[in-house]
């Protein structure tokens, strides 16, 4: 598990604000931050971590023949494999100990993504249309683009709990063959192996003192 130091410059750029405590600047990962009531350990990870794989292929999903022509003609996806699954970016771990609920904010950053194999780089952009349609999610960049970006969020730390917070991106994992078809008989068929990014998410989960 990569875990990025912050550089002085990322520091200067990244203030922690928290309500009623103006703004102070992280030092370092995993040190403990006071800024009033609130302790706060931080994490960035340079490489996003890639967790909470779940299942969501449907049996429509992965039937052997999708939309063809009536001549049974045409190129279609054969899904396998659909999981959906969280790539973190940032995480802290934020200890309240009052008797007052506060709030956090921090500038974060996520990747939006799409890797992987969809066949010939002929047929590149074509294999990617069949594929995002056949999983019905919609990536948030062209196929083999990266990029990075950049908010800042809020989170509301409930009294006299630790709560940790997360931000990244929600993002889709699928496996199996870009498929021609001529007449009903199979004439070629390529390996698909894809993860991409979809949307961003946060998250909280707290626990009493």
């Amino acid at each position: 598990m990569n875990i990025k130091r912050l550089s002085i410059a990322t520091v200067l750029l990244s203030s922690l604000v928290v309500s009623g405590a103006g703004s102070v600047f992280a030092a370092s990962q995993d040190d403990t931050t006071k800024i009033g009531n609130l302790k706060i350990v931080e994490r960035v990870y340079e490489n996003p971590v890639e967790y909470d794989f779940t299942p969501a292929l449907t049996k429509s999903d992965s039937s052997k023949i999708g939309p063809l022509g009536n001549d049974m003609t045409g190129t279609v996806y054969e899904m396998s494999k659909k999981d959906l699954y969280k790539s973190k970016s940032y995480e802290a771990d934020i200890e309240n100990d009052s008797s007052e609920n506060d709030s956090f904010s921090r500038k974060v950053t996520r990747k939006t993504f799409v890797t992987g194999k969809i066949g010939g780089s002929a047929e590149t952009k074509v294999n990617w249309r069949i594929i995002e349609g056949k999983v019905g999610i919609s990536a948030e960049v062209a196929f083999g683009q990266e990029d990075t970006v950049e908010t800042t969020h809020t989170w509301v730390i409930p009294k006299r709990t630790i709560t940790t917070v997360e931000y990244g991106s929600k993002a889709v994992k699928t496996t199996g063959s870009i498929v021609e078809y001529f007449q009903g008989r199979v004439t070629d068929s390529n390996y698909v192996n894809v993860k991409y990014s979809y949307k961003e998410y946060s998250s909280k989960k707290s626990k009493d003192l």
